[in-house]
């Protein structure tokens, strides 16, 4: 193995040993994502047989990769992959990235993220007309306000695992208005988000700027568990 992941295991374990408070994944996660070769693809009953949950990112035009599970932490899950990134989210969104060539270092203002309201269609009408927030980047890109519309509800059929899935279909209109460093030639882009009918998000499409590759997330092990 190399040191760089041994380096990496280290700060999980350190991180997993010294939170309070914390619902702690099976050691079998960092199994997981630390395997030497990990399959992109995961039948309905591999899915099932895991003792953590997984998930199936595909970063822009690369090929699709398995994250596991490490711990959730303040309501944040902490999803890491065998080539040493981590994906961390708050009711879904992606509040900071580690590993990549361009990360999202903060995120201000997630406890008004009206994804909370979409996971129960009984307050989706209650949707703010917008959500503001204060994005980090690397790159010296840092307190950047961010401006998000959603629409209104559609109902969309979703596969995955060789299911048929009924969802609600969701897009966020996100503005980056903001000047920059360099020339912006996008300034807005579209997030997607699928929910089942009971308020579960089992897939989301996210950028984290105009000009940052799309991270595809699907939830394997929640899409499992609607077929038990």
């Amino acid at each position: 193995m190399k040191v760089k992941t041994l380096l990496f295991s280290a700060l999980i374990a350190t991180l997993i040993s010294s939170c309070s408070g914390t619902y702690k994944a099976y050691y079998q996660t960092l199994q997981i994502a630390f395997a030497e070769q990990v399959d992109a693809q995961k039948t309905l009953d591999e899915v099932q047989q895991s003792e953590v949950d997984i998930i199936s990112v595909k970063r822009g035009d690369r090929a699709a990769a398995i994250m596991a599970l490490a711990y959730i932490e303040n309501g944040q899950h902490k999803w890491v992959s065998t080539d040493n990134a981590m994906l961390i989210m708050h009711k879904g969104r992606l509040i900071r990235t580690i590993g990549f060539s361009d990360n999202l270092l903060y995120l201000s203002n997630i406890e008004n993220d009206p994804l909370k309201l979409l996971a129960d269609d009984s307050q989706s009408s209650q949707l703010p007309d917008s959500w503001l927030r204060i994005a980090d980047r690397t790159g010296d890109e840092y307190g950047y306000p961010i401006k998000s519309i959603f629409s209104q509800a559609k109902q969309d059929t979703l596969q995955a695992l060789n299911l048929n899935l009924d969802t609600m279909y969701y897009v966020e209109t996100v503005y980056y208005d903001a000047p920059s460093d360099y020339v912006r030639l996008v300034s807005s882009w579209e997030n997607h988000f699928w929910f089942t009918k009971n308020g579960g998000l089992i897939k989301s499409i996210q950028k984290i700027s105009p000009v940052s590759e799309s991270l595809k997330i699907t939830y394997l092990s929640r899409i499992a568990r609607l077929n038990q």
